[in-house]
């Protein structure tokens, strides 16, 4: 409930204050943005399926914000958006969680509704 709040408020306050973002920062903005969405999806979908660790979840959100930063810099360094590359790479690794999140509902509403169908049968 906590998070939720949090989110809420952080949320609001940002749609309020006009922050100025350089211009040079905002391909890491991105890159990091989708990073923290692909880890709050995997974490969501390991807490589904009962095998959440909270240290390893920690230590890859790092390394792949880690990751992730470097490539966009040697991109910057290049000349190269490999920003690009990576955003692509996290919105794949998103849609994956997601849908595999989807499946995991689907699967648990239809065992519902099998043993509510075998409970009335048995009625």
């Amino acid at each position: 409930m906590f998070i939720l709040i949090g989110i809420l408020i952080g949320l609001i306050i940002g749609l309020f204050l006009d922050v100025p973002i350089p211009q040079e920062l905002i391909p890491y903005l991105t890159t990091f943005t989708l990073v923290g969405l692909d880890a709050l999806t995997s974490g969501y979908l390991k807490l589904l399926k009962q095998t959440f660790q909270a240290p390893r979840f920690v230590f890859r959100l790092l390394v792949n914000i880690l990751t992730a930063g470097l490539l966009t810099a040697l991109g910057i360094q290049l000349q190269f958006d490999l920003a690009l590359v990576i955003a692509a790479v996290f919105a794949y690794r998103i849609f994956q969680n997601i849908g595999n999140i989807g499946n995991i509902f689907a699967r648990r509403w239809k065992e519902r509704s099998a043993r509510r169908t075998r409970i009335d049968k048995d009625s």
